[in-house]
């Protein structure tokens, strides 16, 4: 009799220990956006995230001067575009770089993927896609990115941006 409920107590042991627990403080949420809180209860984690996400959606409309406006007129970016070491640019420079870039693919948009924050930091996984004018003629691109925002006074005051620039 003993090893019976032996058995029985092993049986459901194992059973309950396998059952599918479910998911909490998953990363990425259902929506994709996600606040990592570990500010002490900080609502600026949330406000910066916010601004991120206004900057893409300012970005996807072609506005560069408020996308622009999102960032300090001073910024640091860490770009592959331009070069290996961090440089400053106005928003002015800005404005004319993504002008550029619209003319070269006019239907450049950007999807996050996921985007999650930090004290001072936001970080953005996206992917950047459309469609390039060449010579040969059109063809569909897609390009995934990374770029971590600093935060400073509710503007970007840097961005490190990474992705393979390829050959």
């Amino acid at each position: 009799m003993k090893v019976l409920k032996l058995v029985v107590c092993l049986v459901l042991f194992s059973h309950l220990s396998c059952k599918k627990q479910p998911q909490t403080n998953n990363l990425f949420s259902e929506n994709k956006y996600q606040a990592s809180e570990i500010n002490n209860g900080s609502d600026q984690v949330y406000k910066n995230i916010e601004i991120a996400k206004k900057s893409f959606e300012a970005f996807n409309k072609h506005d560069w001067q408020e996308q622009a406006n999102y960032f300090s007129d001073s910024c640091s970016y860490l770009d592959p575009s331009y070069g290996d070491s961090p440089v400053v640019k106005s928003r002015k420079e800005k404005i004319e770089k993504y002008s550029k870039m619209e003319q070269m693919s006019p239907d450049i948009t950007d999807s996050i993927t996921s985007i999650f924050g930090v004290k001072n930091k936001v970080i953005v996984q996206f992917t950047s896609s459309g469609t390039a004018k060449t010579e040969q003629g059109y063809y569909k691109w897609s390009l995934p990115i990374c770029c971590i925002f600093t935060f400073k006074d509710g503007l970007i005051v840097k961005d490190e941006t990474y992705y393979n620039r390829g050959k």
